[in-house]
């Protein structure tokens, strides 16, 4: 078959909107994520939590957030690069213990490619050596890390009061988190790892 102008203008067109469709994705998965205002004893912040990219890590999170968990928890941890916290034993040795089931909940490693550890407020979770043994920490980026990409599962960022971060120092407390703008819990989770891991993360150059 001979390909005129007539017969490529209909390929030309689908071509074009997939394009644009895929291209506007990220923007609209965004845009309908839930947010999670945390107040802290330094101040307030807004993070956008990417259930639509990351569900199970998202929802987990999502999920603490809604019992209240976070309340009162210490940024035990303060770096050059990141704040860590949400640990319930405020020394990076905690995890969440279901109250319902009185076992501890661990959940996959999920890493969306499309995401990276590439700016101030980037929101992951930490782990300890075993993949799949975060639990209820997270860190927070003060700078970019991208050597930390796809070995720590980001669901998240901030999106307002970044300066926040800054202000940060070890034992400053999550004061309240709630979420503000959809979403919700029960994220699916692991079985628990045969050892009990230590949340922290330390990158492959030992930060």
């Amino acid at each position: 078959m001979i390909l005129t102008l007539k017969n490529l203008l209909p390929a030309l067109l689908i071509a074009t909107t997939l394009t644009l469709a895929v291209n506007q994705e990220p923007g609209r998965a965004q845009q309908s994520d839930p947010v999670v205002i945390m107040q802290t004893t330094k101040g307030t912040m807004a993070i956008r939590v990417y259930v639509n990219m990351v569900p199970t890590t998202a929802r987990n999170f999502l999920d603490l957030v809604s019992r209240g968990f976070y309340d009162g928890k210490s940024f035990h941890r303060v770096e050059t690069w990141c704040i860590q916290g949400g640990d319930p034993n405020g020394n990076g040795q905690g995890s969440f213990v279901d109250p319902a089931t009185g076992r501890t909940r661990y959940i996959p490693l999920e890493i969306n490619r499309s995401l990276h550890h590439s700016a101030a407020g980037v929101v992951a979770m930490a782990r300890s050596d075993n993949p799949n043994s975060a639990s209820c920490q997270f860190y927070i980026l003060k700078k970019p890390m991208t050597q930390l990409d796809g070995q720590y599962a980001i669901f998240g960022g901030v999106v307002k009061g970044l300066s926040t971060i800054y202000g940060i120092a070890p034992g400053d407390r999550i004061v309240h988190a709630e979420i503000v703008n959809g979403g919700g819990g029960s994220g699916t989770v692991s079985s628990s790892p045969s050892t009990q891991p230590t949340s922290t993360p330390t990158g492959p150059s030992g930060f």
